[in-house]
């Protein structure tokens, strides 16, 4: 027996939308792909410039990016330090720096904020937060520094004394280091800024376990996906 006509014709239509549908689906992949972009479970593809961001309790206690690098390995890596309290525009808020934007979207909010402030497209970003940044200070040893001037830093329970000069600093002291960093003069504020960014990058290329096994088991964030971190952090310490 012939199936009705409205019922053909209702099947001839379902599955021309679904044909549309699968064409649509995959228009986009093609075009995600092209722009630079895998599929959400692969994350972004892989790049030879990355933001790396250091985030860490402020003196307030709320969590912000307190180190940020724009590192290079597209060659020798190069690492520029980015100045936290770059004005940046947080619409809808009453906060205006860059290292605020880490508290609306974590460090695809500040690659955002960068890219607003430099006038590009939104570079890559891998995102160490106070676990994974105590994680790898403990596993390396400390973070080395050399201070340019002394510093006393109180952090609402503790006060740090930290004399001029070389140091090795852990977790918590590097902490207070960069949140003391805010009251030195501007070129001494600079150099230390410059010195942590180094030491965030050399912390990102040495992540205990390494960096892909941290962003499978959540402890670190980056829209690289796996192999997007494995790639960017083999380009670091070949050359070095």
């Amino acid at each position: 027996m012939s199936a009705p006509s409205g019922y053909a014709t209702a099947m001839r239509r379902g599955a021309i939308a679904g044909l549309v549908f699968v064409v649509l689906v995959g228009a986009a992949i093609g075009i995600t792909m092209l722009s630079g972009y895998r599929l959400p479970t692969q994350g972004r593809a892989a790049s030879n410039r990355v933001l790396v961001i250091g985030a860490l309790p402020d003196e307030n206690g709320d969590l912000v990016a307190q180190v940020i690098a724009d590192v290079d390995v597209s060659g020798t890596p190069v690492v520029r330090s980015v100045d936290p309290s770059s004005p940046v525009t947080v619409v809808g808020t009453g906060y205006g720096r860059l290292r605020d934007t880490y508290a609306f979207g974590g460090g695809g909010a500040v690659a955002s904020g960068y890219a607003r402030l430099t006038g590009s497209k939104p570079l890559p970003f891998i995102d160490l937060g106070p676990q994974a940044l105590t994680t790898a200070i403990r596993a390396t040893g400390g973070v080395e520094l050399d201070l340019p001037a002394a510093m006393n830093v109180f952090d609402g329970e503790r006060l740090f004394t930290f004399p001029q000069g070389a140091l090795t600093a852990h977790a918590e002291e590097f902490r207070a280091i960069l949140n003391g960093a805010a009251y030195l003069p501007a070129a001494q504020r600079s150099a230390v800024l410059e010195q942590a960014a180094r030491q965030l990058t050399a912390l990102t290329a040495a992540y205990p376990g390494g960096l892909a096994g941290a962003l499978k088991a959540g402890t670190v964030e980056s829209d690289l996906g796996e192999d997007g971190v494995r790639n960017f952090v083999t380009r670091l310490t070949q050359a070095r």
